[in-house]
């Protein structure tokens, strides 16, 4: 019989051995994996995203292009959010590249989940992407994602009741009250749910407000720019009965399109979508009717609201460089133009949306440059949703008359300042 001190001799040796075997293995592929030097039947990322038809292609096309695999999983976009969180706070994600908008990218952020990409963007990107679209994918100074795509606000009016579209927020009333067609609502925006500060905050650009001050971190909503947004907001649904009723029911730009299209709205602000939609021979009533405009303005000539749509390399991802490697291939004007060809979403390159094949492609993208050149972004915070929430509570009592617009910014402005920890 074999000793036993010899015995556990022996396997102590041997357990010693494959740990540092797995060690050794383990530290090259995690250095390999960081550089991007391994070999390259090794040369693979995951990436995160929705199930569309185009984002598959795109990955193949960089496959082909860089011999770096792609593993890609996906997930409904409402679905989007909080699979990235839970996989951040388990501590486990396995993702090296995920699709962020701006308020995502901020969260993520600030809870120290993603990779500063500061030292990856090049002068050619800095020129290229529009301005607002990189400030919507940092934080603090730092560039933690890289946009490839906006989901922009533009005006759109049916042309057969609207002869010119406003040019201001006045000019829009008076053309409201000269609607006169039957079941027809001149105008309409999202109030519904918790939606109503989304159009608050381009009459509150219009007025040349903003709806946070970033510098000291506090909400800069309740200004006199502020009330006087609300304040047209509230004549529009009381006083001018112009609006829609339908519109502190709309959750969704979506929901306000469908109704557009059976031609029960002469005109609102709403997502790409809504030419399609408009012009679709099965479905909709206004086809061949619908316009689009910039959207109306007051101090400044307009403003707008809209999603930067980004990717970003989780902080824990192993193969940083390959991944920067796929977001620099994916957000190139080129892709970019095939993107936007294939799906209709606007490039976040300035240049590309100035194609001459998109523009014709999409009229809509005529008065893009311009609408750009004005505010646009999403509020970015930490607790955005918890704040737009609360705002929208407090700004629809107003919209339906239950308490004065002074009475909801200033509720709202104290709640959020508890909230965040800035109360007194």
């Amino acid at each position: 019989m074999e000793n036993k001190q010899f015995k556990w001799l022996k396997l102590g040796v041997a357990g010693v051995l494959s740990a540092s075997m797995l060690a050794g293995c383990g530290a090259t592929a995690d250095q390999a994996g960081s550089s991007g030097g391994a070999g390259k039947e090794n040369k693979e990322i995951t990436v995160l995203y929705l199930d569309e038809p185009f984002w598959k292609q795109q990955n193949e096309e960089f496959t082909k292009a860089t011999g770096i695999k792609v593993k890609y999983e996906t997930v409904p976009f409402m679905q989007l959010h909080d699979k990235v969180l839970v996989s951040f706070t388990a501590g486990n994600s396995e993702y090296d590249v995920i699709h962020v908008r701006d308020d995502w990218a901020t969260e993520y952020a600030a809870k120290g989940f993603l990779e500063p990409l500061d030292s990856y963007v090049t002068d050619d990107m800095k020129k290229r992407l529009n301005p607002q679209t990189m400030e919507a994918m940092s934080y603090k100074g730092k560039q933690y994602a890289i946009p490839r795509y906006v989901w922009l606000w533009q005006f759109y009016y049916n042309k057969n009741l609207v002869q010119n579209p406003p040019k201001t927020w006045d000019e829009l009333i008076a053309s409201a009250k000269n609607i006169k067609a039957d079941k027809v609502s001149p105008y309409a925006e999202s109030w519904g749910g918790v939606l109503s500060y989304s159009s608050f905050i381009v009459h509150l650009r219009a007025n040349g407000g903003e709806f946070w001050d970033y510098k000291n971190d506090r909400p800069s909503f309740n200004s006199p720019e502020g009330l006087a947004a609300l304040q047209t907001m509230v004549d529009m649904n009381l006083k001018h009965n112009i609006m829609s009723p339908q519109s502190k029911e709309f959750t969704s730009s979506g929901a306000m399109v469908e109704v557009l299209t059976q031609g029960a709205i002469a005109m609102n602000m709403n997502t790409p979508q809504t030419l399609a939609m408009s012009n679709d021979k099965e479905k909709s009533k206004v086809v061949g009717q619908m316009g689009v405009a910039l959207i109306p303005g007051g101090k400044l000539k307009t403003a707008s609201y809209g999603e930067t749509g980004g990717l970003a390399i989780p902080a824990s991802s192993k193969k940083k460089d390959w991944a920067m490697e796929y977001i620099k291939f994916v957000t190139s004007a080129d892709q970019q133009k095939k993107m936007s060809l294939a799906n209709g979403k606007i490039p976040s390159d300035d240049a590309v949306v100035k194609d001459a094949e998109l523009q014709t492609k999409y009229p809509n993208y005529a008065l893009l440059p311009e609408q750009m050149q004005y505010p646009f972004g999403l509020f970015r915070h930490e607790q955005a949703t918890k704040i737009t929430d609360e705002l929208s509570r407090s700004l629809l009592a107003a919209l339906l008359g239950k308490v004065t617009p002074e009475q909801a910014l200033s509720e709202a402005e104290q709640k959020i300042l508890a909230m965040t920890g800035k109360g007194k």
